[in-house]
């Protein structure tokens, strides 16, 4: 798969689960630029609506020192742990030096584990395609099975889950 070269990851691990690949990735403490919210208790969901429009009216303020300038992020932080949720939408910087419209969250460090969604990876979930977020969900629970098949856990102090976009892949900003 490696399709994503990225600058900060190195590759620890690729293993199939039910004919799809998956890789495990080693990532240091990585700090994204872009805008987040929270729930305002543990039962509901932020306005991910309203959390994208404030990011994209803020798309032409630049974002300082860019791992990877092509590609952005949706970032849904907590959404296994009893905490309020949040969604952010962000991309990876090597710099906190940022506009102040911005906010500022830092991922841990650690293994991730990654799946590229594609029709193969969909046919886990019985689909032709899927969204993102289907891989992550409680009930499908595809990719903390996949983990576990593999003698992976997942650590349920650090619940963030990634959707990486490629804006030059689809000639968007």
């Amino acid at each position: 798969m490696q399709k994503l070269n990225h600058p900060v990851e190195k590759l620890v691990e690729t293993f199939l689960y039910k004919g799809v690949e998956f890789e495990v990735v080693e990532r240091p403490e990585v700090l994204w630029v872009g805008c987040v919210d929270y729930a305002s208790n543990n039962a509901d969901e932020s306005d991910i609506g309203a959390t994208l429009e404030r990011y994209q009216k803020l798309i032409e303020i630049p974002k300082n020192e860019l791992m990877n300038p092509d590609w952005s992020a949706a970032l849904s932080i907590n959404y296994c742990v009893d905490k309020p949720c949040g969604i952010m939408f962000a991309q990876e910087t090597y710099s906190d030096k940022q506009d102040e419209r911005y906010d500022l969250f830092t991922q841990p460090g650690g293994l991730w584990l990654r799946i590229r969604n594609d029709r193969n990876a969909a046919a886990l979930l019985g689909k032709e395609s899927a969204e993102v977020h289907e891989y992550f969900s409680d009930e499908r629970k595809i990719l903390r099975t996949a983990a576990e098949a593999n003698h992976y856990q997942q650590n349920f102090e650090v619940c963030v889950e990634v959707e990486y976009n490629c804006h030059a892949e689809y000639s968007t900003p």
